[in-house]
């Protein structure tokens, strides 16, 4: 009789890491609301509560998690992802597994009741030199982020 050996769980096919996407990003607000200024504003109370919603927000991808930092409200998350698919100009990925929050009890209630509400769904990150941009919601908007700091070697994976 053989014995089975527990093997890590890996689903095959997909990539762990796309290189564009390794590093440090932070929201870029102006580029998203000069979009939505084209488009049209909402009405000016939901229009101010969204751009109380938009601080500067630091996302880090490393090859296997995504890191999300809102450093005005000292609230930070983290959760493994991987790469679903990898086109010229974009990469999906899928957030799974539990998401984690760093420090918890010194945290902003409110922004954990709306990260506790969120489903992981897939995200289509679109590249534009030093940018990408992710849709919003079924309306149409999107928002940007540019990458800060220089990517090294060390940051890109094959």
């Amino acid at each position: 009789m053989r014995s089975q050996a527990k093997t890590k769980f890996e689903v095959p096919g997909f990539r762990q890491a796309d290189p564009r996407l390794i590093g440090t990003w932070i929201s870029d607000n102006r580029r998203t609301f000069a979009e939505w200024n084209r488009k049209g504003k909402p009405p000016l109370e939901k229009y101010k509560r969204l751009r109380a919603l938009f601080g500067p927000c630091e996302i880090k991808y490393t090859p296997s998690r995504v890191v999300k930092r809102l450093p005005r409200h000292n609230f930070e998350t983290s959760q493994k992802y991987c790469v679903l698919a990898v086109d010229e100009t974009s990469v999906a990925i899928l957030p799974f597994g539990r998401l984690e929050t760093k420090n918890r009890r010194k945290y902003w209630n409110e922004g954990l009741e709306i990260v506790q509400e969120i489903k992981p769904e897939i995200v289509h990150i679109h590249f534009v030199k030093e940018h990408y941009w992710i849709s919003m919601g079924n309306a149409g908007s999107r928002e940007f982020y540019r990458r800060i700091g220089a990517r090294s070697s060390s940051q890109i994976v094959s």
